[in-house]
């Protein structure tokens, strides 16, 4: 099987995602997050956090970072990551697509509406797959 197919396997079945992108400053700032509602592929990679988190910030000064997730079995270890742009997405459509009913008590507008609603995009320009001691660079493409 292919790299990039093990990946994709791994995006879909993974339970926390981890972001990293860089403050104004220059350091790191990184977060778990929970999967999005939907999972298509991972050339284009969407996140739901606040407009007003130190994350949201600090995309909006530099848009570069990264994805990881991971799964550890007892035999099996198998990671990726993905470097990156990350972008805030203000189209409505997009952001009822991604809107999950489990948001509401975050939100005082109980809505995709609430301007402290933030749809991220990630989209990465590389990728690197790790498998028990293994390593291998592949291309996301579209």
């Amino acid at each position: 099987m292919k790299t990039k197919d093990n990946a994709e396997k791994l995006f879909k079945r993974v339970k926390t995602f981890v972001l990293t992108c860089v403050d104004k400053d220059g350091y790191p700032i990184t977060k778990a997050v929970v999967p999005g509602k939907h999972r298509e592929s991972l050339s284009e990679i969407y996140f739901c956090t606040n407009t007003s988190s130190n994350f949201a910030t600090a995309i909006k000064g530099n848009p570069k970072g990264g994805v990881y997730f991971y799964s550890r079995k007892l035999l099996k270890w198998q990671g990726c990551m993905l470097k990156g742009d990350f972008e805030i997405v203000t189209d409505i459509a997009a952001r009822q697509k991604y809107w999950q009913e489990k948001f509401k008590g975050a939100y005082a507008e109980k809505s995709y509406t609430d301007p402290d609603f933030c749809l991220l995009k990630f989209t990465p320009t590389s990728a690197r797959y790790y498998c028990n001691f293994t390593i291998q660079d592949f291309e996301v493409g579209r």
